[in-house]
Parts: C-alpha cells; structure tokens; sequence
C-alpha cells in the first residue's frame, strides 16, 4: 500500500491544489460550474434543459461574490505592504488633504450653482406665468368695462357675438384658445337662458398653427366651463362680483385640465356674466419656453400640496385619487380652484423639462454669454485665471507636506515600537512621553485611550450584568399577570395582554376569583415606564390580590350578605389606594379600573380611579347609546389616603361586550405622529362585534399595528375584553 502511495501520490496532488478556506472552495466550485456551462450549454439550454442552463447561469454568476472578495484581499495587501512605511503614508494623506477638499469645494459650488439655476428657472417662468394672468386679468376688466357701457340696443346677440369675436381674434395670439363667453341668468339660481329674453354667447379665439388639428381640439375648455357655473361661483360673485385665478376640471375623456379663468358679474339687469378663459395648454407652453428659454410643458394639477407645522406636504389622499405626480419635470405650484368643488389649493400648473442642467445646455450659456459681450468674456477669463491658481497652491501644498513627512516618521518609529505591547493585549502598559510637541500629546492621548478601554471593558462587563437582571425581571413580571382564564359559563374572556414599551411594564390587567361565581377584572396603569414603574405595579399587584383574597375568604367563612352590602368594589379600591399611597414617589400615581361580575345575577360592580373609561358594547340599545363609558369612580392612587371612590352597578345582557385598556393603546402614534384614538377602536370593535372576544383581541392589536407601522412605541399598551355569552 504504501509503495503504491509514493509511485501514484495523485490524491496527494489533488488535496494540495484543493483550497483549504470556505470561500475558496465556493470559488473553485463556481469556476468548474462556469466551465460546465461554458463546454456543454447548447444555445439556451443545458442538456436540452432550459431551467437547468437557468440554475447554472445563475451559479456562475455568484461565482463573482469570492472572486470580488480575493480582488479586495489582494488590494488590501497590495496596500498594506506598499504603504506599510509611514512615510508613504502621510504622502498620500497630504495628496488627499490637499486634494479631496478641493475636489468636494468644487462639488458643492457646482450642486450650489445648479441649485440656484433650478431655482431661478423655476421662479422664472412662474412669474411668466403671473404675468400672463396679470394681462388676461386686465383684459378681461376691460370687455366688461365695454360691456357695461353697452346699451340695450348694442346688446343683440349677433352684435355682441361679433364685438367679442373681434376681442378673441385680438387676443388669441397673446392668450391660445381664448374663449369669451356672455350669458344672462333669470335670477333664480342662475340658469342660463338660451331662449327668450335671455342670451348666451360664446367665441373662441384661433388657435396656434404649431399644434396639430386634434391637439387643438383638446384645448377647447371643457363642458364645465361652459355650462351652469357651480355654486361655489355663483356666491363669489353674489360677493366679491369677480373671479380669477387658475381652475381644473376633467374633459369629457376624462382629462384633468387646467384653465386661466376669469368671470366678472356686469352692472346690467338682466343678471349678465362675462367670462374670459383659456387652457395652460401646449400652446401657451411654447409661448413660456420661447420667452424663457426653457422646456415649459403643462400639468395636470395632480399633486395638491396642504399647509401643515413641518411645511407644505403633498395631500397623500387627493393625489391618489387624482393619480399623483406623473413626473417629467419640475412642477410649479400655483393656487388652483377644483371647479366643481372650489377648493383651492397650492397645485402643480406647469412642468420644466431638467435638461437645462445638463453639462452641454450650461457649457452652451457660457459660451453664449462669453461671446455675448466683452465683459462676458472677461469674467470667463478670470475665472479660468482662479482655477489655476487654486490648482497651483494646491500643488505647492503636497510638494511641502512631503517635505514634512521626513521630520515626523523618526517619531512615529518609537511610537510603533511602544504600542506594540498594547497591541499584544497589555491594556496596563503606558508609551514613555518624551517632548513637548504634537506627537508627545498624541502619545498623551493613547495613554488616556488606554486608560479609557480599561474603564469601558468594566462598565461592559457591567452594562450585561444589569441587562441580564432585567431579562430576570422581565421574566419574573410576567408571573405577575393571569396564566390562566377563569372558568365561567356567562363570560367569553380574552386571555388579556400587556406589551411593555421597554423592558419592564408599569401597566397590570388581572382577573381575579372574589367569590364562587364572581370574577374580578383589573386594569391599571403606573404613572412612568420602566422598573419604578414595575415595582409600583408590583406592589398594586400585591395589595390588590391581598384584599380580594380577604373577601374570598370573607365569601367562603359565610359573610357573604355583609360583603355585597359594603359596595365590594368600592372597599377594594378605597383600601388599596390607603395602601400604596404611603409607598408612592413623589409626582406619581395609579389610575385603576376595578370591576366585580356576578354570574349568577349577570351584574358589574366597577369602580374607575382616574383611568381611561372601559367602554360597554351593549347588544341591545339602552338609554340611546350603543357604547357606554365606564367612568363612575373618583381620582388616581396613591395621591391621598383618605379618598373616598364611587361604585356603579350595571346589569350585562347576552353579546354584551366590555373592552378594559389602558392610554398606551389609544395613543398609539403613526410614523406621521397622529393617535390611533378611542373613536378607532371603536369602529374597530364595531366591524368586529360579532366575533369571539380573543377574536376581538387580536383584531383590535392587528389594527394598532397596521396603524404604527414602524413607529417607536412610546407606552406601555394593555388590552382585556370580556364578553357576556
């Protein structure tokens, strides 16, 4: 055997070719999958299989993850053995200092200018925009200026088509698609009169000879406003006599157009309107960009923007309605009137295309401007002139940083020499300090981290030791809460929870045995979070199972008649809050919820001490209210000795529900810092009656959930239903 083994050692061959390292062996096997696929894939396929060519492209391609690890490897090395001397090192630390601000200075100059030309694109063409508004505004005071002068006579319909024709026909190469409409109202309710003494006109200007027939057809102004203004208009002329401003409606396909509208209520009787419109169309874009100089295109006005304490935000819920921002480019946003509604709010109106930031568009301006004029060209000269400056002093800088290097690395050398004992582990060796210069306060500096690592290593060892007593003490509080359901035929009862907002809770839910067939309910929530809190509710726990566990024995020894006249649920409390009100901190407090259901009688007995009222589902509707809030009590805990409680008594009835909780469930808060709010755990539990009280449980959890998404809790949350059966 062993003859053999020297004469044929190929195993032996093979084994030492063969990487000893996990990720080596990944790459070797990703390698041979590669060279399988590359010899035997037929086309598309692999062995007449496509999903297996699939599998194995998708091998070779993962073969890159180790051979991008050894790239990185071999470039440490390459490094480290290159740039082991100090020397080299604080060349290239010079090269960078002197370089990389340099190179992030021109950066940010460059972010900033093309952050100001955006800007003042922007603002440009929206003041081009107020402008045409401003004109298309005074034009339209000036036909209703005409109008009213106008007398009867003059007033014909075919007389008054033509005059506004003419006014069209004028305007229509300022404002595209024009449209002048005069219509009169009976008065009541302003319907328009198309008949009779009433009258209706309405023209259009021409349209612009650079859009296309259909193009143009699609910028006459919809149905809407053309036909019976809405209500909202008709009160803003009852008032103010005029309008104007920008309005969006849909088309007849269901486009969402914007329009420049302009409507002034005459001086005449009959009532008599006049309106002066024209869309933010295609066509008045090519007016924008040609005076601009940029890419104008229209919106769609799909992107409301609301007023909010962080600034304007985008109304999430119209602009999904609407589709929302559809992008390609820049929106401007100007007040924008919904037509049938009159809402208005800040809206997209125009877009601009990016593009004029674009290194060739900006190179392009340069050079128009530099040949624009003799100072033009003397400020790109000067310009120039600073960059060559600046790239001469930054070169001077590397040159003397280099020069500098041979003065520092003799130091640097006892320097190494002294932390190699601390590098070995000798946390307690200190480097001698010798010199007065920067590098003697850096060996200060190592001494104190030294020092520092030493502390640390102990308030570690520390910190894991407290960690771990709260994991005790986390694991001890959840004995404090009910393991098991009581047994009862009359309630359906959730097995409760309480979710901690750290690693301990101050609030408490119990369901305690009081008597044969009563069952007692308990919801409490310590002022604070944390383990103060958890001692108070620990020491709550205590007093309260001490006291019914007296009137159970009361029950038991046959004192049953005394008990149930002495309002129990009232004692309890009043006992309770004599008890911790001794023990209490400063400022702090307990709200309670106390509650005692007989079965046999189907009657609660609660007492609420300053918490957050339980709310009764009732099946069926009693004094006109479908929920009741349970708040009969008095005040907090553990204020003063001597406060006297309340008791109420409520009879329960078949499918009636109780849901006790405390405020850490209701004023949960979204990513967006609104409540989840007891009017939604009511609709909650509502869409839910039906179901089982567990059910209950953790729909009413599911929906607290959804509503936090990744918020941070910030209390302690506790939930327990019953339901009478």
């Amino acid at each position: 055997m062993s003859s053999r083994k020297s004469k044929f050692p190929l195993a032996e061959l093979i084994k030492s070719l063969t990487p000893i390292t996990w990720i080596g062996r990944l790459m070797l096997a990703g390698v041979i999958v590669w060279f399988i696929d590359w010899v035997l894939a037929e086309g598309e396929t692999l062995f007449g299989s496509r999903p297996l060519k699939t599998v194995v492209d998708v091998a070779s391609a993962l073969a890159f993850i180790p051979l991008a690890y050894f790239l990185v490897r071999g470039a440490r090395w390459i490094a480290g053995n290159l740039l082991w001397r100090v020397r080299r090192r604080l060349i290239v630390t010079y090269l960078l200092v002197g370089a990389l601000p340099l190179l992030l200075m021109v950066a940010l100059l460059t972010l900033v200018l093309l952050a100001v030309l955006a800007q003042s694109s922007v603002n440009l063409v929206g003041r081009q925009l107020d402008g045409y508004l401003e004109q298309s505004q005074a034009a339209a005071r000036a036909i209703s200026h005409d109008l009213n002068r106008l007398d009867a006579a003059s007033f014909g319909a075919e007389r008054l088509r033509r005059r506004l024709q003419e006014r069209a026909d004028s305007l229509g190469p300022i404002f595209p698609d024009v449209t002048l409409i005069v219509s009169q109202n009976d008065g009541a309710g302003g319907v328009h009169k198309t008949n009779g003494y009433g009258l209706d006109v309405t023209v259009r200007g021409p349209s612009s000879e650079n859009v296309a027939d259909g193009a143009a057809a699609g910028n006459l102004p919809p149905p809407a406003l053309t036909s019976q203004p809405p209500q909202w208009l008709l009160s803003r002329l009852d008032g103010d006599r005029e309008f104007h401003g920008l309005v969006v409606e849909e088309d007849r396909f269901a486009r969402r157009r914007i329009h420049a509208l302009h409507v002034i209520k005459l001086e005449r009787q009959p009532a008599t309107v006049f309106q002066l419109s024209y869309p933010i169309s295609e066509n008045l874009c090519a007016h924008l960009s040609h005076t601009t100089d940029l890419d104008v295109k229209p919106a769609t006005a799909n992107f409301p923007l609301i007023l909010t304490p962080r600034g304007p935000q985008p109304d999430v819920e119209i602009a999904e309605r609407t589709g929302g921002f559809q992008g390609g480019g820049w929106p401007i946003f100007k007040p924008v009137a919904e037509w049938r509604t009159g809402d208005v709010r800040q809206n997209e109106a125009l877009r601009v295309d990016p593009s004029f930031i674009q290194p060739a568009r900006i190179y392009q301006r340069i050079q128009q401007f530099k040949s624009g004029s003799a100072i033009g060209s003397a400020v790109v000269f000067g310009l120039a002139v600073l960059v060559v400056f600046f790239l001469l002093i930054t070169l001077a800088a590397v040159i003397y940083a280099v020069v500098l290097t041979s003065s520092i690395t003799g130091a640097v050398h006892y320097l190494y020499e002294g932390t190699m004992k601390v590098e070995a582990g000798d946390l307690d060796h200190e480097i001698p300090i010798t010199g007065r210069d920067q590098l003697a306060g850096l060996t200060r500096s190592f001494n104190r981290m030294t020092g520092s690592i030493r502390k640390l290593l102990r308030v570690s060892a520390e910190k894991q030791r407290l960690d771990q007593e709260m994991k005790i003490a986390a694991a001890v509080q959840s004995r404090l809460f009910p393991r098991s359901i009581p047994k009862s035929e009359r309630l359906d009862i959730a097995k409760g929870v309480c979710i901690p907002a750290r690693s301990v809770s101050g609030d408490y839910y119990d369901l305690l045995e009081v008597a044969p067939g009563v069952i007692g309910v308990v919801v409490a929530d310590v002022c604070g979070k944390g383990v103060s809190a958890a001692l108070m509710m620990a020491n709550l726990q205590a007093n309260l199972r001490g006291q019914t566990r007296a009137y159970l024995d009361a029950y038991k020894s046959g004192a049953l008649p005394l008990v149930m006249e002495a309002n129990p649920a009232q004692r309890v409390v009043e006992r309770v809050n004599q008890q911790v009100a001794g023990s209490m901190m400063d400022a702090s407090f307990i709200t309670l919820f106390y509650a005692e259901f007989d079965e046999r009688s189907s009657k609660l007995r609660y007492t609420n001490a300053g918490h957050n009222p339980p709310l009764l589902f009732c099946n069926e509707r009693r004094d006109g209210e479908d929920v009741r809030r349970l708040g009969v009590g008095g005040t907090v805990l553990g204020i003063f000795c001597d406060t006297e409680f309340e008791e109420e008594e409520i009879e329960l009835r078949s499918g009636d529900t109780l849901v006790a909780f405390t405020d850490g469930l209701i004023e949960a808060r979204n990513p967006l810092g609104e409540e989840f709010g007891e009017d939604r755990l009511i609709e909650v539990l509502l869409e839910n009656a039906g179901l089982s009280a567990a059910e209950l449980e953790k729909r009413v959890l599911r929906a607290v959930e959804d509503w936090t998404a990744e918020a941070e809790q910030e209390d302690d949350l506790t939930l327990l239903i019953l339901r009478v059966r």
